[in-house]
């Protein structure tokens, strides 16, 4: 059985598919990932690993999430004050992905598209 047409699930595009994206932004998402290097190039490679796997074990529930009163499991670890190099314990928490995004887009301008402090 074949699958109904969707749009693009790029933004604004009204390209239709079966899923995913169209070819034309298929290759931009390629090109875009060129660019940006692996999650090692970009400073997650193991010894980030193990720091984060340790902050999870001591914060399993999103600390900001905590602060409202909800109860969300944390899956993403936060440099609190914005610099991916500082990685002392006292600088690190751990959040859930809404409330990580919400905080990026706050320091970055979205998604690192703003000034960085470090």
């Amino acid at each position: 059985m074949l699958k109904p047409l969707r749009p693009c699930l790029h933004p604004g595009c009204s390209e239709l598919v079966t899923s995913g994206r169209c070819e034309k932004h298929k290759q931009a998402n390629r090109e875009y990932d060129k660019h940006r290097g692996s999650s090692t190039e970009r400073g997650y490679g193991a010894r980030h690993r193990q720091i984060r796997e340790v902050v999870r074990r001591e914060e399993p529930l999103c600390r900001e999430c905590l602060k409202s009163g909800k109860i969300t499991p944390s899956n993403e670890m936060d440099h609190i004050d914005g610099n991916p190099l500082n990685t002392r314990r006292d600088n690190l928490q751990m959040l859930c992905k809404a409330c990580h995004s919400r905080k990026t887009i706050q320091e970055q301008g979205g998604f690192g598209n703003g000034n960085r402090k470090y």
